[in-house]
């Protein structure tokens, strides 16, 4: 069984620009204090480098996307007063691994060597597309941390009374390396396997709220999860970049929320989304927030007039949306939003 955590209380003092010292490290899991995410809690890569590990060399990048608020089912809603630092504008993710990694136990002149999951929800994750709501962790692929726990940083308690009982949210544990036969492992369940047989490199977690499950401690649910592997732009798919059955980032993106190149979000590409970018580009009538996600057609990390004329030839019937080959309307069916559902 799993502990719901209390969060890590530390001081990080910036001793160079490439490495980092913690000091004056607090914490207490034995009085019933529960701890709010600080701005002073280290990010994964920099308690991987305080505990002697190297990024790059230690570890691998695994990604997470942060659930949408769900205002019909608050239980699946992460974002809380608890969960977002004082004058930031997003949640924070944190996550634990379990194991003999580096980075999951402290050095003993901090901590008595203490496991990071019996103190603390682990480490803060990095916001890299606040769009998307995609956050980045490095973690350990040195064979002995096995599982990673993703979490929105807060410890609900034990107290079912408590305010606070019912603002945490984590996955189940996630297991990140090759394991024995019947773990779940992200390689076993994709279609093709990972990019990389032995860990999770490159991939990202997407809650699957169908295998959620109660905590054993706390009743709160340990939500379920799906891995994928993550394209870039929010995206993700089943398939690697260079298999067979992989024809485009927008064919292959499994994200439901992306509705590519429909960007006045009416659930069809046409005329009227050109329009509606050329509007944008000359500054007459801007895109919805939610619309400029899906501006970049051609892929190219920028929105520009291309984009627009991308989807005109595609309407003409000219190329295919990715523009790689000669039009074939049964390559577009991913352009239909119920076709981009996960399965």
């Amino acid at each position: 069984m799993k502990k719901f955590l209390s969060i890590l209380l530390a001081v990080v003092l910036v001793a160079s620009v490439s490495a980092v010292s913690f000091g004056a490290i607090t914490y207490n899991h034995a009085d019933g204090i529960s701890y709010s995410v600080s701005a002073d809690t280290p990010t994964c890569e920099e308690a991987i480098e305080a505990c002697g590990g190297k990024v790059g060399e230690d570890t691998q990048t695994v990604y997470f996307q942060l659930p949408a608020d769900d205002p019909e089912h608050d239980d699946r809603t992460w974002t809380n007063e608890n969960s977002v630092l004082p004058g930031s504008d997003h949640v924070e993710v944190c996550v634990y691994w379990w194991g003999k990694g580096v980075g999951t136990t402290w050095p003993d002149d901090l901590t008595d060597g203490k496991d990071v999951a019996q103190v603390w929800v682990g480490y803060r994750a990095t916001l890299v597309d606040p769009a998307n709501r995609i956050y980045r962790a490095v973690v350990p692929n040195d064979g002995g941390s096995a599982c990673i726990v993703w979490n929105n940083g807060v410890n609900a308690g034990m107290d079912e009374t408590a305010p606070i009982f019912k603002c945490g949210r984590q996955l189940q544990d996630i297991n990140i390396e090759g394991g024995e036969e019947g773990d779940d492992f992200c390689y076993d369940n994709l279609p093709e396997g990972t990019p990389n047989e032995d860990d999770c490199d490159g991939c990202i977690t997407v809650a699957n709220w169908s295998r959620s499950t109660p905590n054993n401690l706390t009743h709160i649910p340990s939500y379920g999860a799906d891995w994928y592997i993550y394209y870039g732009n929010g995206c993700y798919g089943k398939y690697n970049t260079d298999s067979d059955n992989f024809e485009s980032v927008q064919h292959n993106c499994c994200n439901p929320e992306h509705h590519h190149c429909d960007v006045n979000l009416d659930e069809t590409v046409d005329a009227t989304d050109v329009v509606a970018m050329q509007r944008d580009i000359v500054e007459l009538q801007a895109l919805s927030e939610e619309g400029a996600k899906f501006t970049d057609v051609d892929g190219d990390g920028e929105f520009s007039i291309m984009d627009a004329t991308r989807i005109q030839r595609f309407l003409a019937e000219m190329c295919n949306i990715d523009g790689s080959k000669a039009y074939e309307a049964a390559k577009n069916a991913y352009l239909d939003y119920a076709s981009a559902q996960p399965e």
